[in-house]
């Protein structure tokens, strides 16, 4: 990636990075499994996957870890990543509900609005493996600019999610409360 990468719009910018590991293991079966392990967190599988995801990020220096995770979860369940309108996780979590399976993902999507950053990682990861079978999409540019402002003090992002999730109408100006360039 190029330094004008940095002038990109959030989701822009995340949809630019997952397309530049997409497409390096588009072909690469060994590459996928790779980064599919990388979800077990367990250090080993983690740093197997660096070579496929680092030299992508362009000069990220924080939230570095999300951007990792996420790439990983792309290449677990992998999705369209442009998108003329963006869907927050909340609206993906919302299409579970639908499948009959409304308390648990109530209660687990609940659980994942109260998770810290640290500790987001599984609960996170099993709602996607839910939606893997029942085929439901996900918005990973979306997911990754907000697990990277999931810690605002406001906790705006989770408020977005559960404005989604429980079906509230989003207002034209339901965005981040201050642009701070916190990546």
């Amino acid at each position: 990636m190029t330094t004008s990468t940095s002038r990109l719009a959030p989701a822009e910018r995340e949809t630019k990075f997952l397309e530049s590991v997409q497409q390096q293991t588009q072909n690469d079966s060994g590459a996928k499994a790779i980064l599919k392990r990388a979800l077990t967190d367990e250090p080993r599988h983690l740093r197997a996957a660096y070579p496929l995801v680092l030299p992508y990020l362009g000069g990220i220096q924080y939230h570095q870890d999300e951007w990792i995770f996420v790439a990983c979860l792309s290449a677990y369940y992998p999705q369209g990543l442009h998108r003329e309108n963006r869907q927050t996780f909340g609206h993906s979590a919302r299409r579970l509900t639908g499948e009959g399976s409304s308390k648990g993902a109530d209660r687990r999507f609940r659980a994942l609005l109260d998770t810290s950053l640290e500790d987001l990682r599984s609960p996170l990861s099993a709602l996607v493996r839910l939606m893997k079978s029942k085929d439901i999409s996900i918005d990973y540019p979306q997911l990754l600019a907000d697990l990277c402002r999931w810690e605002h003090p406001d906790q705006y992002i989770q408020d977005k999610w559960a404005r989604a999730f429980w079906g509230a109408p989003s207002s034209q100006q339901e965005e981040q409360p201050s642009q701070n360039n916190d990546d």
